[in-house]
């Protein structure tokens, strides 16, 4: 017999939310679902640089050395970026280019602010949706729910508990082969051009990325698979094969300009 597979979607972060549990009884996973959508309107709440009152508002309204405190869930999720920023060389990088080597971010004091060299303007859109998974999958284990796939929108997913067969969607995945993966106590995020366009902008050059036409990281943490993926999209091969070689569960799928599929650290 096979276990009880349920479904429930909510609006956030400009996208669908999904939730999908197997092996609990509606009316719990019901529940469990509608904790997990409060914790990320809760995320988003804290992250929203449009919102002049979240934490990441505060910190964009900063001068340069000045500081600000904020919760734990923000702290940690720069320091993500931060360590997402280090590893692609400056790839991956909330500022734009804008500052980002400026910012400061100290665990002691609960605070983030700027250098006195000056600051930058935070957008946290490319790890921001992977975080929120992440904080979401930390409530359901407090639930006592183990066999669960996190989907945020078309471009992040956490699939915990079980082997989970998922889609891959875009149309640069269908014509380089790669539609389908098998994911558990595993995060992919993707990148495409078809997807975002020219939103993703290269740093270094302050242009659209070019170099692919999509990427896709695979890594236990959705925030990490999240800003990989961004990152990829303007790697050479050869770097992310280093970068997934450096860190264990690290999977890059990158569709090349002539469209063929490059598989890396499989």
């Amino acid at each position: 017999m096979r276990e009880p597979v349920h479904s429930f979607t909510h609006e956030a972060m400009t996208t669908t939310f999904e939730v999908i549990i197997a092996g609990q009884e509606h009316a719990y996973a019901r529940q469990a679902s509608a904790a997990v959508f409060r914790e990320v309107e809760r995320i988003n709440n804290l992250l929203n640089k449009y919102d002049a009152g979240s934490d990441i508002g505060q910190v964009n309204l900063l001068k340069a050395d000045e500081r600000v405190r904020v919760s734990i869930e923000t702290l940690e999720c720069l320091e993500k970026a931060i360590w997402a920023y280090h590893i692609s060389g400056g790839l991956f990088d909330p500022t734009i280019g804008t500052g980002f080597h400026e910012l400061v971010v100290d665990r002691s004091t609960f605070s983030v602010g700027w250098k006195k060299g000056g600051k930058g303007e935070i957008d946290l859109g490319g790890i921001g949706k992977g975080f929120a998974i992440d904080k979401a999958a930390e409530i359901l284990k407090d639930w006592g729910v183990d066999k669960v796939v996190i989907n945020g929108g078309t471009s992040t997913v956490l699939a915990r508990g079980k082997e989970w067969d998922l889609g891959v969607g875009g149309p640069w995945g269908t014509k380089a082969g790669f539609t389908s993966v098998h994911l558990k106590n595993q995060a992919l995020s993707g990148s495409g051009t078809e997807v975002k366009g020219a939103h993703i902008i290269n740093p270094k050059t302050g242009k659209p990325a070019t170099r692919h036409l999509a990427a896709w990281a695979i890594h236990p943490s959705a925030a990490t698979a999240d800003a990989l993926s961004t990152a990829f999209m303007m790697m050479a091969p050869e770097k992310i094969k280093l970068l997934c070689a450096a860190n264990p569960g690290t999977v890059a799928f990158v569709v090349a300009p002539d469209e063929s599929l490059i598989k890396i650290g499989v």
